[in-house]
């Protein structure tokens, strides 16, 4: 969706065969910190044979000065083909996918690089997505539905009014999908929301997903969010039912309890006169 108006990209993807694809799990464990790199990557040339590219995503939020230094770091410590003996790094293809509010240029810094190195490529090619300048309707037109949808998601992320007048769209998009992934992928974007978003707005979201479920006809992590909180409720509500039940029956036998010692003391009291009287 975003090659079509991002050249960058485009000559990034040109070469590249999408459909090989394979996920580079370990990446997560060599940079020391569990998930610091997105995604990684390895994936055949399209040119055929067995080269192969490192392809690595990185999402940003808000810009960031080291994005450079970070996506070097990654290209030496997680872009590494183990089954590759004799040659197992990966020339590494770069993507920072952006949906932040605040203007962001890491292009600049990656052209100075080559200006420094009169015009020789650093051991990593880049290319930046600015969410923002992605087109709404080649967006939603695109054939993968969870990809369309994820992309409006992420690039509305921080306008709420502008998402919701795209709902609408958004349905129509999880209408192509089977009913259990309509479903996990409203769960991920009600999940993906809560950190960008105020509650009182992910609620408005919630509702709204929960009409669509129930047009479509699947339970969206906010249905089940809700069943949980009643299914809480009425528990509270039950154990203090039996908590007040309880201290009825405690301040009852407290009473009784009570009575029995203001006879006890009556009966003390009349055995210490008679014992006066028959003195």
């Amino acid at each position: 969706m975003a090659s079509r108006t991002n050249k960058n990209l485009a000559d990034i993807l040109a070469e590249v065969d999408l459909d090989t694809l394979e996920e580079i799990p370990e990446a997560f464990d060599e940079v020391g910190e569990r998930g610091e790199a997105d995604l990684a990557f390895k994936v055949k040339a399209l040119a055929g044979g067995e080269m192969r590219f490192g392809l690595l995503l990185e999402h940003k939020s808000s810009p960031s000065n080291g994005i450079m230094s970070q996506i070097g770091r990654y290209a030496i410590n997680v872009m590494v083909d183990k089954g590759n003996a004799k040659y197992p790094w990966l020339p590494t293809k770069a993507i920072v996918v952006y949906n932040g509010t605040d203007p962001w240029d890491p292009l600049a810094q990656y052209r100075n690089i080559h200006s420094m190195y009169n015009g020789r490529v650093p051991h990593f090619e880049f290319a930046f997505v600015n969410l923002a300048e992605l087109d709404d309707e080649i967006c939603l037109a695109h054939d993968n539905a969870e990809a369309a949808i994820g992309a409006i998601t992420m690039k509305y992320a921080f306008d709420m009014a502008k998402y919701e007048s795209l709902l609408p769209e958004i349905e129509k998009k999880l209408r192509v999908l089977p009913c259990s992934e309509s479903a996990c992928l409203v769960g991920k974007i009600e999940l993906y929301l809560r950190e960008y978003i105020s509650p009182e707005a992910l609620e408005v979201l919630k509702m709204a997903f929960q009409s669509i479920g129930q047009r479509l006809g699947f339970v969206s992590a906010g249905d089940e969010y809700r069943a949980l909180e009643r299914k809480v409720r009425r528990m509270e509500s039950a154990s203090k039912a039996k908590d007040a039940k309880l201290a009825a029956s405690e301040a009852k036998l407290a009473d009784q309890a009570n009575a029995l010692a203001e006879k006890d003391a009556l009966i003390a009291a009349l055995q210490a006169k008679l014992a006066e009287k028959s003195k």
